[in-house]
């Protein structure tokens, strides 16, 4: 009897076949505009057998020559078919995996069309048009939905030169081996590069996600280790509380718009530097911000480094009103309270809407601590915790214990005045 499955283990389970099921659309997205651009080289190579092949012997009135032209023709029509049809054609997984298994047969059995028309005409074929053609046509492949359409196109191009060569018994084996190595090695590189170039954009959309909220460096090491990293963890981190003073009677004066365009700037700004002292943007909360020092990156400075940051968001702000005064624009304060304690640090949520957070005491009282700025008139305010932790750096006043709700014991905080001299 089979164990059941923990409810983590579903939800994981459920987010990787989300994951998977966004993976294909994108693919089919791609392979959709693939198919597209080459209905689009179909009408070019087409042109160029008229010019090469057809217009040259317009005058010619042979039975021969008309079926060769009837050919060009009949194929001219299924492409401008095909690219009419592909443009009114929405992606999906299940026609893009399908579809090449159809298509791709007619591209090269045209060219074996064309062959069987130079014997008819000419008594031989012209075997390095044929093989370039046929190179053209299996590089198509590389655009298509799954591997296993590039092996598919290989097959076709060998089985679609051998015959023509066997049929006209014009088969060189040195010649034959050669072209088919080529074709073989050629639909390997078309292959991996396919393959690459599939993992390559995967890469940069989890890159790109996780680059909105964390510094390039963490990144990188998220990345190089894979997903243990972002697995749930209990451990001591640094969290930071920021929010903008009397924001409710600040925003009565703007436009929505220019409520909007405010937050955008102001929280732009924060985040940035929060990343540049390697935090953790955890999420926006209307005119604030949690950030995080010590996950999803195991840091022993965590404290330290969320203190510089608080100092840097300071000197932020003042350069921002400095500006703001200049316009003629309401200055803008803020609150920041910093707090280190122990917290639960993981991915939480379902399939559809998931993101990496904190929970614990230590999330509560920085929300806490970062009201008080209010009470003690300071613009920063840290823990005692925070300050054992990292405060050896700094200058800052103990303000005393404060009760802060949600807790029975009251909270020791110290204002943060700036770098030790």
């Amino acid at each position: 009897m089979s164990k059941a499955l923990e409810p983590a283990d579903v939800t994981r389970a459920t987010r990787l076949a989300e994951a998977d099921r966004n993976r294909r659309q994108v693919l089919a997205e791609s392979a959709l505009q693939g198919e597209r651009a080459m209905n689009v080289f179909r009408l070019v190579l087409i042109a160029a057998l008229g010019l090469s092949q057809g217009l040259a012997e317009l005058g010619d009135k042979r039975a021969d020559t008309m079926v060769r032209m009837v050919g060009v023709v009949l194929y001219a029509v299924f492409a401008l078919g095909n690219w009419w049809g592909m443009r009114r054609t929405e992606a999906a997984p299940r026609g893009a995996f399908i579809y090449p298994f159809v298509i791709a047969p007619i591209d090269f059995a045209f060219i074996s069309y064309m062959e069987w028309c130079d014997v008819q005409e000419f008594g031989s074929i012209a075997a390095v048009k044929g093989v370039a053609v046929r190179a053209v046509m299996l590089s198509f492949a590389a655009v298509r939905f799954a591997g296993i359409q590039v092996v598919y196109s290989v097959l076709l191009a060998i089985v679609s030169y051998w015959i023509p060569v066997l049929v006209t018994k014009t088969f060189v084996a040195h010649e034959v081996l050669f072209v088919t190595a080529c074709f073989l090695v050629l639909g390997a590189v078309i292959g991996w590069a396919a393959r690459r170039l599939h993992t390559m954009f995967a890469e940069i959309r989890r890159r790109d996600n996780l680059s909105r909220l964390l510094p390039r460096a963490i990144v990188d090491r998220i990345l190089s280790r894979g997903e243990a990293t972002l697995l749930p963890v209990q451990r001591e981190v640094t969290v930071l509380f920021a929010d903008i003073r009397d924001f409710t009677a600040l925003s009565e004066q703007l436009a929505p718009r220019e409520v909007l365009g405010l937050l955008d700037e102001h929280l732009g700004h924060m985040a940035q530097v929060v990343k540049e002292h390697d935090g953790m943007v955890n999420k926006f909360l209307g005119d604030g911000m949690l950030a995080l020092w010590g996950a999803p990156d195991r840091r022993d400075d965590h404290a330290e480094r969320a203190m510089q940051a608080a100092l840097a968001m300071r000197a932020k702000i003042a350069e921002l009103n400095a500006i703001r005064k200049k316009e003629g624009a309401a200055l803008i304060r803020m609150g920041i309270g910093v707090h280190s304690g122990l917290v639960a640090a993981g991915m939480l949520g379902g399939a559809d809407q998931h993101e990496y957070t904190v929970i614990g005491d230590a999330v509560n009282v920085a929300s806490r601590v970062e009201g008080l700025t209010r009470k003690l008139d300071v613009d920063i305010l840290v823990t005692e915790r925070t300050w054992e932790l990292g405060g050896k750096s700094f200058r800052g006043r103990r303000l005393g214990e404060e009760p802060v709700k949600g807790r029975t014991a009251p909270v020791v905080v110290r204002s943060l005045d700036g770098p030790a001299r």
